[in-house]
Order: structure tokens, then C-alpha cells, then sequence
């Protein structure tokens, strides 16, 4: 397998869905961060953020801003890395410090999983 390869489109289906997950049910640290949120935070952290100056507005404010990486641009290993980094945070949001419960995947994730969501649910 060459290292290299890019992100494949099972990958970014996965993804999405995690992040779409993340989204509707986990709250980061105060801040509700929407599904594209969610994908550039787990894509950046796989991929490995670049600090670089802030844009100067003229208004004395001075800092740093953190650029990440495109969920387009992922190598494989990189698109695993933020998928298995999503699923944690998802399935125990307290190792990140977050007062939520762990997150009910949708079905696209059980079955990114390989996992039947029928057989999940309760039956009744």
C-alpha cells in the first residue's frame, strides 16, 4: 500500500457522517461546531496544523492562526487517522474533557462499521 495514496471516497463518506454525528450531539469545549467544524478539526489535527501570522487589519491585534489540511487533500493513512480520532471523541467524549454522552451513530456510520443498524435498535 503506498502511503501516499489519496483519501477515498468510502473515507470521506465516513467522515461526513461522523462529523454530522459529532455535530448534532457534542458540544467542544462551550462552542457547537457544525459538521464541516468537526471535519476540518479532525483533518487538521491528521494532517498536522501549520501555525502562521494573522492577517494585520491595522487595528494592533497581532497572533497566530493554525491551518490545517482540505479533508480532500487526506493521504488514506491521514483519512483513518480522522476517522478513528472522530469515532473516539464519539464513543467517550470525556478523554477530551467534554460533559457529553457518547454519541448514538447514524446508520451511516454502523454501517461504515460494518455494522447492521437494525440489528442495534431496540426491539420493542
Amino acid at each position: 500500500m503506498n502511503l501516499h495514496e489519496g483519501v477515498t471516497k468510502a473515507q470521506l463518506k465516513m467522515l461526513n457522517a461522523i462529523c454530522g454525528d459529532l455535530s448534532r450531539q457534542v458540544i467542544w469545549h462551550g462552542a457547537r461546531l457544525d459538521k464541516d467544524d468537526y471535519r476540518h478539526m479532525l483533518s487538521g489535527t491528521a494532517a498536522g496544523w501549520r501555525p502562521v501570522p494573522m492577517i494585520d487589519q491595522g487595528d494592533g491585534r497581532f497572533g497566530a492562526i493554525l491551518l490545517g489540511s482540505s479533508s480532500l487533500k487526506l493521504t488514506k493513512q491521514q483519512a483513518q487517522d480522522a476517522i478513528t480520532m472522530g469515532l473516539a471523541i464519539g464513543d467517550d467524549p470525556s478523554s477530551q474533557g467534554l460533559k457529553a454522552q457518547p454519541v448514538r451513530w447514524s446508520d451511516a456510520v454502523l454501517l461504515g462499521l460494518g455494522q447492521n443498524p437494525n440489528d442495534l435498535r431496540d426491539v420493542a
